[in-house]
C-alpha cells in the first residue's frame, strides 16, 4: 500500500488504545462491587451463638434468620442492621442460620446464604 503514513496510523492507534484504557479504568474504579455473601460464620462465643456475615458490596445492611431444625422454637428473625455481627442467646440445639445482606440504598438487591450448626452452648457450666 502506497501513500499510507504508518507512523501516524500507529500514533492514532496508540492514542485510541490509551483512551479505551482510561475509560475502562474509570468504570472499574468507580463501580460498586457486586453484592455477594462470601461466608456466614457461626460459632459458640461463651454460650452465645455468634453469627458473622462476611459479604462484599457497597453500604450494606445485614439480617439473620435462625430456625430450629427440630421445630421446638419459632424462627428468630433479626431485622436489618449496619453491623454484620449478631450475638444470640439461644438454647443448645440444631439450627439453620440464614444470613442476609442488602445494598443499603436498594432494598431489592438482597442476597442470602444458609449454614447449619449443632450448637452445644459452651457457657462454662
Amino acid at each position: 500500500m502506497t501513500g499510507v503514513d504508518w507512523e501516524k496510523a500507529y500514533r492514532d492507534l496508540e492514542s485510541h488504545i490509551g483512551q479505551i484504557m482510561e475509560e475502562t479504568s474509570e468504570l472499574v474504579n468507580n463501580a460498586s462491587p457486586k453484592l455477594r455473601i462470601n461466608d456466614v460464620h457461626v460459632r459458640d462465643a461463651g454460650g452465645t451463638l455468634e453469627v458473622i456475615i462476611d459479604a462484599t458490596g457497597n453500604r450494606m445492611t445485614y439480617a439473620v434468620y435462625v430456625t430450629d431444625r427440630k421445630g421446638r422454637m419459632e424462627t428468630l428473625k433479626l431485622p436489618y442492621q449496619l453491623s454484620n455481627t449478631f450475638n444470640l442467646d439461644v438454647p443448645k440445639g440444631r439450627y439453620t442460620v440464614q444470613g442476609f445482606a442488602r445494598q443499603h440504598e436498594n432494598d431489592l438487591d438482597i442476597v442470602s446464604e444458609k449454614v447449619s450448626i449443632n450448637f452445644k452452648r459452651d457457657d462454662g457450666s
